[in-house]
Parts: structure tokens; sequence; C-alpha cells
């Protein structure tokens, strides 16, 4: 390895520059809208239950502590399935993979309107939460592998910040549906369009080398452009134990750790967010879930200029951990701020500003979050799992957010303290991604 910990031995003024993009058909976007497709559609599952929690709470007499736990449910088997997702992942390959959880989760989350009890909703919503959690580790992958260095965040960007655009959707399209049938058939209306996603994943996508539309030239300037090494074929034997061994870092422990502080954040968002804006700041349901759109909408956009900002900087010279982990720490540092001004804000339309402000800075992390599992190890071949490995850190906090941002509201009365607990953990995710995520994986 050399000074600067690039493992090829090329200098950042070689890295610097950047070879011209090929002209004509450029299959690898192909690849990528596709991506994005899927990823509305399962964000649109995820995230209608939060939207009609108040009406569900009403119509079947579900305490704040126990709609918590149904929030919470789906993201316990994400978090747990993250891991064996990744290694089926980077053992066979995320096209089959990929294509059967996405008709699953459909069928979960059209099934949830039939639920009547606590019990019935958190089956349904594990088995969402199972199904969705290949979804991002494929995604990494077929990433790594149809795009060079300077361009993987900026891929990335487009479908993370389809996650943003299916979640400033949700509140407008269920509040509608609520409003112009009832909550059980929006559940399955709102499943049904996972088919889509699906159908569109199994047209684009095949491996770079053994798809039939790309080009030589196009090849060429993925393969040529990437600082890890290719990976072995897709079913080779060896993930097992290489997966195992990747727990002896220190890196992935950092990264696990810094991870649960920024899906924490994330998931109070997603789960609480309504509930906060009607209870706390006093807006009616449907000012509620138009109101709800508006970090989305921000968000949305900073994933894609975080996205671009990192890639900038590889381009520059920069070492491309080093770009991902920086931009992660630096918009980490500012969505504290946003939230702990959240807590201390006299106004609803203040507090609504610093809410859609901080998911906005939160956001130029998530396009670096995933991108930087592609750039800590030295070889793609274990990409998906460390990345799923990554995000089983930062689902297991997003499993604690719903339930304990509920215990805090019902406990200590008001969302206040909730707001505190969210900005501290955010200083932790800068401690780990700033300073201790620093070495790339031999794996």
């Amino acid at each position: 390895m050399t000074v600067d910990g690039r493992a090829d031995g090329t200098t950042s003024a070689q890295r610097a520059a950047v070879p011209a993009r090929p002209r004509g058909r450029n299959v690898r976007w192909a690849v990528i809208s596709a991506l994005t497709v899927l990823t509305i559609t399962s964000y649109l599952d995820r995230g209608n239950l939060s939207v009609a929690a108040p009406v569900i709470r009403e119509d079947l007499g579900f305490s704040a502590t126990q709609m918590g736990l149904v929030l919470s449910a789906f993201v316990w088997p994400y978090a747990i399935m993250n891991l064996p997702a990744g290694w089926a992942i980077d053992r066979f390959g995320p096209k089959v993979i990929m294509t059967v959880a996405a008709v699953l989760w459909s069928i979960a989350g059209a099934a949830t309107g039939l639920a009547r009890s606590v019990a019935s909703f958190l089956g349904l919503r594990v088995v969402l939460g199972m199904a969705e959690a290949p979804l991002f580790p494929g995604a990494l992958k077929a990433t790594d592998q149809w795009f060079p260095d300077h361009e993987k965040a900026r891929a990335t960007s487009v479908y993370i910040a389809a996650t943003q655009v299916g979640l400033a959707i949700a509140p407008p399209i269920t509040t509608a549906l609520l409003i112009a049938v009832d909550w059980e058939l929006m559940f399955v209306l709102v499943g049904a369009l996972g088919l889509i996603g699906v159908l569109c994943w199994w047209l684009a996508y095949e491996k770079p080398s053994r798809h039939r539309r790309v080009t030589r030239e196009e090849l060429d300037y993925i393969e040529q452009n990437q600082s890890n090494a290719p990976a072995v074929a897709e079913g080779a034997p060896g993930v097992g134990r290489q997966w195992v061994r990747l727990f002896r870092y220190p890196t992935i422990w950092a990264m696990i750790i810094g991870g649960f502080c920024l899906q924490y954040v994330f998931w109070f968002y997603i789960t609480w967010l309504p509930s906060y804006l009607e209870s706390a700041q006093h807006f009616s349901i449907s000012a509620a879930g138009l109101l709800s759109a508006l970090p989305y909408l921000a968000g949305g956009v900073a994933v894609v200029l975080g996205g671009r900002f990192s890639d900038m900087l590889v381009r520059r010279g920069m070492r491309p951990m080093d770009a991902r982990r920086r931009t992660i720490a630096g918009g980490s540092l500012l969505t504290a701020i946003a939230l702990g001004a959240t807590a201390l804000s006299t106004s609803a339309a203040m507090a609504v500003t610093l809410l859609t402000a901080g998911m906005f800075t939160y956001s130029l992390t998530t396009a670096s979050y995933w991108a930087l599992a592609s750039d800590v190890a030295e070889t793609s071949r274990m990409v998906g799992s460390i990345g799923s490995i990554q995000n089983f850190g930062g689902f297991l906090g997003g499993a604690f957010a719903p339930i304990a941002t509920g215990m805090i509201v019902d406990r200590l009365g008001g969302f206040v303290p909730a707001l505190v607990v969210a900005a501290l953990l955010l200083l932790v995710s800068v401690v780990s991604y700033g300073f201790l995520v620093r070495r790339r994986l031999p794996v």
C-alpha cells in the first residue's frame, strides 16, 4: 500500500486526471434508473404507516407505546436480515435475490390493510423488514460493479435521493387515500405499486461483462477507473469465511456505531414526524401530512448535492475513503446543531424550518454512507457484506428510534427530550466517521 493509502499504487495527480465519459449509450445509468424505481416503491411501503398511525390509533385504540412497537417492528428484522442479505448478495449476486425480495415486500405491504390487532401489524411489518433487507446491499453491489470511483457517490445519490422522494410523496399520497377511501385500502394500493419496481429491475440489471447492451468503450471506462480489485465470479466459495473475518477490524465497528446513530435520527423522522407536528405543534392531520413532505423534499436535493460534493473531492485527488467519511462527519455535525435548535424553538414555523434544515444536512451524508462501504475495502468481493454490516448497525439504531421516542413522549411528557437525544447521537457519529474510520480493509 502506498503512503496515501491507495492499494493500486496510483498517485493523487493520476487520480485527478479523470477520463472522458464514453459517448452514446451509457447502460450504467439505466441500472440506476431501475434501482430508483425499486427504491421509491419500497419507501412508500415503509413510510405509509407513520402517516396512517394517528388514524389507526384512533380506530383500533392503540396507545403511543403500542404504536411505537408497531412502527419499530419493521426495523428489527430489517437490521438483523442485513447480515445474511449482504452475504447472499456477495455469494449469488443481486438480480434474483432482489427480485424475490421485492415481490415479497409488495405482498406484505398490501396485506397490512387486513391487520386489526397489534400482533397482526407486528407480524406483517416483520415480514416487510425481512424482505426489504437485500435492497441496499444489492444496490451497492450493482453500483460498485457498474461505476468508476469518481462516479460512485453521484450514482448512489440518485437512488438514495429516491428514498427521500418516496418519503416525501408518501404523506400526501397516503393522506389523500385516507381521505378518499380508508387506511385499509390505502395499504393494498401502495403495496401493489411494488410490482412495477420489480419489473424494471428484472429487465434492466445484469453484470457489466454479461450485459448485452453495454459497449466495449463503456466497459473499459468502468473497469479502468476502479480502485478496488475486481471480485471473483458470483457463486464462488469462501465468502462466508471472509464475512466472519470482517468483524476483526476496528473500522467495521466504527462504521456500525456511526451507522447506528445516523439511522436512529432518520427513523425518528420517518416514524414520528407527523405525530410531532400534530401533537407538539398542533397542526391538523391534513396539514401535518403535507408539511411532513418538506424535510424529505429538501433531503432529496441534499442527497444529490452531497454525492456530487464527495465525488468532487475524489476528482481533486482526495482518497475516496476520506472524501466519504469527511462528508458524513460534516453533515452529522450540522444536523446535530439543527435538531438541538429545534428542541429550543418557540414557534411552529421555526420548528418546521429547523427540521427541514436538519433533514437537508443529514441527507448530505447518505450517498457517502453507502459509497464508503465500497471504498473502504481493497477488493470489491465483499462490498455487499460490508455495506450490509454497516447498515445492520444503522438499522439497530432505526429499530430503537420509534419505541424509544414513544417511551420518551409517554414518560417525559413531550418531544423536546427526544430531539436532544437525537442530537447527541449525531455527535457520536461525528467521532466515529471523522476520527475512527481511517484504514482500508485488506479483504
